[in-house]
């Protein structure tokens, strides 16, 4: 190798080289034992490989981020969910309002087949005209029976009266005749007696029979109501206006969005009008990390289809119970977390897939290196500065997050820090680093030990 060569290839050892080159006593020829010398002073000055190829990164100054990014969904914080008629039929959709448009108050959102329904509110009218028609019969026959009953009446009253009257005729006759008499009037005023009671004891037996009569009139036009009714619930209309968006129902062993054909069961979600004024973002936080998230928070949201957009929130609620993830094959449990969004525009839609990035803690005006520029000697924090001709330094850290960390001592802003061990051989075309343009943004909360591991 020449020695033009040489130099260029232990750029960091060109000072020594080169005063020793220009001394002249290697131009005049250098022995085994005095090119070794040479290379072991390249090799300790300039590490195991050239300057050059080394990538580094400059130590960088601003405001720096610890943060947890997890995917979560959208949705409205204000919405009204729109629910399967509780009806005593089998319900399965015929119709529905188009995803995604806008419904008005009183637009129709979803139909059901009434056609059960329709047959069993004709079942209830024959039924209604059954017991009116009962009704009517038997107050016909009631009506007959009190006539019969009042002029049995009129006569015991007739029969009493004569015999009452006979009675006062025989005043002056033979006392035997006299008592026959008595027991003549006797006699009549049992009858008539009788009679009255007979009377009573109809209208009690009418009234009773009436009233069950009547509640049956009742009960049939009751059912009759209740059919119409539930057959108008089949029809269901928008009760505020929103944006139409399907809701999930389990469709046999599956969740699927709502269509056409579905039974959903009584009373489920079917159809959500959110109120897109107000947005929130929910994700969930692994239970390792939970500790540090607190309502309050700052947040940054930002929809998977729209990742030029980022959208500032507010931590609103940490769920208190923990839950098992049960979209990881793994055991997870995680805490839900909401945040609502300070801001939105018409790119927002209900059931988006965002990043949702909480700030756990801010470091302003500050330095900051990337956490592969940071090595351990003895159990202390050290990195390699490019302009000091790659020579360990011993650092001070702080917080640090998935790629960076604060540098509390031992750099400067105008310092640049090697991503890797030059006294380690170094294969440029394997490198898959940071590049310089990467910033102090982080997905994950770190713990700040200090010591670089």
């Amino acid at each position: 190798m020449k020695w033009d060569e040489l130099l260029d290839a232990h750029t960091d050892g060109t000072m020594i080289l080169a005063a020793i080159w220009n001394n002249g006593w290697l131009r005049w020829g250098l022995g085994a034992a005095g090119l070794l010398i040479i290379l072991l002073i390249a090799l300790l000055v300039g590490g195991g490989a050239s300057g050059g190829d080394l990538p580094s990164y400059p130590v960088k100054r601003g405001d720096f981020v610890v943060s947890i990014t997890e995917t979560g969904e959208l949705r409205a914080k204000n919405s009204i969910v729109v629910r399967a008629p509780r009806v005593r039929t089998n319900l399965q959709v015929v119709s529905l309002a188009e995803k995604g448009s806008i419904a008005d108050k009183g637009d129709t959102l979803v139909v059901f087949d009434g056609t059960e329904l329709q047959q069993r509110i004709d079942e209830r009218r024959n039924e209604l005209e059954k017991a009116l028609a009962n009704l009517e019969k038997s107050k016909s026959s009631m009506a007959s029976t009190m006539a019969d009953l009042e002029a049995s009446l009129k006569s015991a009253e007739a029969s009493y009266r004569q015999a009452e009257l006979r009675l006062q005729q025989m005043q002056f006759e033979a006392e035997v005749v006299k008592e026959e008499q008595e027991l003549a009037l006797e006699q009549a005023e049992i009858q008539l007696e009788q009679a009255e009671k007979r009377i009573e004891q109809q209208k009690i037996i009418n009234h009773a029979e009436l009233r069950t009569l009547e509640l049956n009139v009742k009960q049939a036009r009751m059912s009759l109501e209740q059919a119409k009714r539930e057959l108008g619930e089949l029809t269901i209309t928008a009760p505020q206006p929103g944006l139409v968006v399907y809701m999930k129902i389990w469709n046999g062993s599956n969740r699927s969005e709502l269509k056409v054909g579905d039974t959903p069961w009584r009373g489920q979600g079917l159809i959500e009008l959110p109120d897109l004024n107000v947005m929130v973002g929910e994700t969930s936080v692994n239970e390792i990390d939970v500790s540090r998230v607190e309502k309050g928070q700052s947040a940054r949201v930002v929809p998977d289809a729209f990742p030029d957009r980022i959208y500032p929130g507010t931590v609103v609620e940490v769920a208190r119970l923990a839950r098992i993830d049960e979209e990881r094959e793994a055991e997870v449990k995680v805490f839900d977390v909401t945040i609502q969004l300070d801001e939105v525009d018409d790119v927002l839609k209900p059931g988006m897939t965002v990043s949702s990035t909480i700030i756990v803690q801010e470091v302003p005006d500050t330095l900051y290196i990337p956490l592969d520029a940071v090595f351990t000697e003895n159990r202390r924090p050290t990195v390699f500065r490019a302009n000091a001709g790659y020579r360990r330094t011993p650092v001070e850290l702080g917080v640090r997050n998935d790629n960076f960390v604060v540098v509390a001592s031992g750099l400067t802003a105008d310092d640049r820090v090697s991503l890797v061990d030059p006294n380690v051989g170094f294969d440029p075309t394997t490198w898959t680093g940071l590049d310089e343009d990467a910033d102090a943004g982080a997905a994950t909360v770190m713990q700040n030990n200090g010591d670089g591991s």
